[in-house]
């Protein structure tokens, strides 16, 4: 069988199913309700979650960084932005900081590497031949 459902912590009302984890209110009335009456039993506020630490290098792994190329480091940085794009735990509110992170870090690793644009092609010479074929007098 199914597990219980969340429920509301205020109304006891089922949670909405597109509810974050860890929500608590079914709606911001309930979250409004459940302050005041917080704040009428001089209650202090409920302590913010913590953010997700910032991943840390230690020392080894910072020096074989910079050992690598700057592509090698554009890349794996690449990756990391990557990962936290596609992350279901990233916070909405972070996704447009790291899109244009990400999508900087891309511009820069093609210019790196020397890709070409959509429509380079290698090869095909970008210089026009003239055949006169007929002197001009």
């Amino acid at each position: 069988m199914a597990a219980n459902p969340k429920h509301c912590s205020v109304c006891g009302r089922e949670l909405p199913k597109d509810a974050r984890a860890g929500s608590e209110y079914c709606s911001a009335r309930c979250k409004q309700k459940a302050y005041r009456l917080r704040k009428a039993k001089g209650e202090p506020a409920k302590p913010k979650p913590k953010a997700k630490p910032s991943p840390v290098i230690d020392r080894r792994e910072f020096e074989r960084m910079m050992d690598d190329s700057l592509e090698d480091v554009l890349r794996h940085t690449r990756d990391v932005l990557r990962k936290a794009l596609d992350d279901p735990d990233t916070r909405a509110a972070d996704l447009p900081a790291l899109s244009r992170q990400y999508i900087a870090v891309c511009r820069e690793l093609e210019s790196q590497s020397g890709a070409g644009g959509l429509f380079a092609d290698d090869s095909e010479s970008s210089e026009v031949s003239v055949d006169a074929g007929a002197s001009i007098v």
